[in-house]
């Protein structure tokens, strides 16, 4: 897969958000913020000849990268790239899923040249002006269909904050795995997947119930070796493993 025109490189975040999703027959896929155009090639690696895969990405260059990595694809009928953001995005019907590996690095509070030598693109990719977490959810709230999924990842330490956000649009978490790099190191990832539920349900449950479900993957064993998990889990997207 081509990445030289694109800021943000394929990393272990979305490999692992793309492996991790479920399908359950989803018709219908909208990658936001697709980069290289990785998480719209694995929906279509994941799902049915039927299902239709749209990507956005804000940046022209990396636009244009995705879509030649999807016509370079055997899925290139199937995934349709957008040059859009997402404020301007108006999609004809909704979609089953949702998917977005967004940014979430804020800008920092103290004194630092760590972002001045960043690229302007770069800068977009990993900053979360372009697309906050309010942004997602209220897209997402209004264009996932009755039944589907957004799947997301954000920083494990802004689990309650997320949560809370994705709540003011009624989308719950009804899964979640948190990510650690290695057995020693503290989570850093949490992966989403949220829902729409009506606010009255009586089987839906408190952020605090689900935090006690989170599964947790480990990237690395002792030996920094991938892991077992790791493996199994994005092994349909790893020719090594």
């Amino acid at each position: 897969m081509a990445q030289d025109k694109c800021a943000m490189k394929v990393n272990t975040d979305s490999l692992i958000l793309g492996s991790w999703v479920n399908p359950n027959g989803a018709k219908s896929v909208l990658d936001i913020g697709t980069g290289t155009g990785i998480l719209a090639l694995m929906m279509a690696q994941k799902t049915d000849d039927a299902a239709d895969i749209q990507a956005i990405e804000v940046d022209e260059s990396a636009a244009q990268q995705a879509r030649d990595n999807a016509e370079m694809s055997k899925w290139s009928k199937r995934i349709s790239v957008h040059h859009q953001a997402l404020e301007v995005y108006k999609p004809k019907a909704k979609f089953d899923i949702i998917i977005s590996n967004p940014p979430y690095f804020e800008h920092s509070n103290k004194p630092t040249n760590a972002f001045a030598s960043q690229s302007d693109a770069r800068h977009s990719a990993r900053q979360t002006g372009l697309l906050s977490p309010t942004a997602l959810f209220q897209f997402a709230a209004n264009n996932v269909s009755a039944g589907g999924s957004l799947y997301c990842v954000y920083p494990y330490q802004r689990m309650a904050e997320i949560e809370q956000a994705a709540l003011a649009f009624n989308l719950f978490v009804t899964s979640c795995l948190v990510v650690k790099h290695d057995s020693k190191s503290d989570p850093y990832l949490c992966v989403y997947r949220f829902q729409a539920q009506r606010a009255n349900d009586e089987d839906s449950e408190s952020v605090a119930e689900f935090e006690e479900k989170y599964p947790t993957l480990t990237i690395r064993d002792h030996n920094s070796e991938y892991s077992s998990a790791f493996k199994v889990l994005c092994r349909p997207f790893y020719l090594k493993f």
